[in-house]
């Protein structure tokens, strides 16, 4: 006989228990409509740039007509130019801090270089092998050798300094061995580390500014979508005005619409197409002519730009891309050929 409890009452099993036999409640989780299903955001920068552009596209053509309101070409428009106009920032950060770090380095490498000159100029007074005679040189770790970190090599520099200007008889200027100099190699390191730390700290920023505008692009893009989910029906062929899927389409990618080669470094060949609706990624399929039989399919990408490498001069090559997604292929996109000069 199957136990019994009181009516109504719920207990961590997760059964939900009535007068008679126990019942089990199935919870089922809510599906998510095929509008988001058919038309994920991209997590990929360019790709969903270029989602976003197509999204403005669509707005400036038909958007008045199917009644958006919220996000406006207006709106995605000033949401792409921020998260371009961030990105050119953050590169220029980037490039601004390599270039503190490169200055850096070359301040350090003048540091070790002058306090190779100046453990030579100093063992002549000194001797080669470490005494308290070193003591007031500075130079650490009971050593008379070069310090093997940055930090020691830029307070040595320091200390020589006050080293030479208290013994100056032991200058050498000739081989570059004075207070003045040994001022001039700690002052150098001592900006470069501040300059990398600024960059640094600049670069960040940046970022955290170049990430904050991909958020808001996605936000915006995810917007459009459920906007355009409330005002269209799933058949709309307006849908792919904005470059996007009706949700009653398949769910297998579109074919590529068209594809253009062009000549890059030697022995390379540039292919580039079109997003199709639908795709994640994409399959190259090259043929060599008089090589290979038939195509032969080359790693997938997730642009909509690849460099096809290992051709010689004077072979005539065939691509053709293949879109794909988690559900399946579509058919192949055009074929189009180039000869490798």
């Amino acid at each position: 006989m199957a136990p019994t409890y009181d009516s109504g009452k719920t207990y961590d099993s997760g059964f939900r228990y009535t007068d008679g036999p126990v019942v089990a409640v199935v919870l089922t989780q809510k599906k998510k409509g095929r509008i988001m299903a058919t038309n994920a955001v991209p997590d990929n920068q360019d790709e969903l740039l270029t989602l976003a552009e197509d999204m403005a596209d669509g707005l400036h053509t038909d958007g008045a007509g199917v009644g958006i309101a919220q996000n406006t070409e207006a709106v995605i428009r000033a949401t792409i130019a921020a998260l371009r106009t961030t990105e050119a920032e953050f590169g220029a950060a980037k490039d601004a801090r390599q270039a503190a770090v490169d200055g850096l380095q070359a301040a350090d490498d003048q540091a070790r270089e002058f306090l190779l000159a100046t453990k030579r100029v100093l063992s002549q007074f000194l001797g080669t092998r470490w005494s308290t005679a070193w003591e007031p040189t500075g130079f650490p770790d009971l050593s008379t050798a070069v310090p093997s970190t940055q930090e020691k090599r830029m307070n040595l520099c320091a200390s020589l300094k006050i080293y030479f200007t208290a013994n100056p008889t032991r200058e050498v200027a000739a081989m570059g061995v004075t207070a003045a100099l040994a001022d001039e190699r700690f002052d150098a390191l001592s900006d470069g580390r501040d300059a990398v730390e600024h960059r640094t700290r600049e670069q960040g920023e940046k970022k955290d500014a170049r990430d904050a505008a991909l958020l808001t692009m996605k936000k915006r893009a995810r917007g459009l979508i459920e906007e355009l989910g409330t005002l269209l029906a799933d058949n709309d062929r307006r849908w792919h005005a904005f470059g996007l899927s009706m949700p009653a389409d398949p769910n297998t990618p579109e074919p590529v619409e068209s594809l253009t080669l062009a000549l890059g470094a030697t022995g390379v060949i540039v292919a580039s197409w079109p997003r199709a609706p639908r795709a994640t990624r994409y399959r190259p399929f090259v043929q060599i002519v008089g090589v290979d039989e038939e195509a032969v399919a080359r790693d997938p990408v997730h642009d909509t730009t690849v460099n096809l490498t290992g051709f010689t001069t004077g072979q005539t090559v065939k691509v053709y891309i293949v879109a794909a997604n988690d559900d399946g292929e579509a058919m192949a996109g055009p074929t189009e050929q180039i000869v490798v000069p």
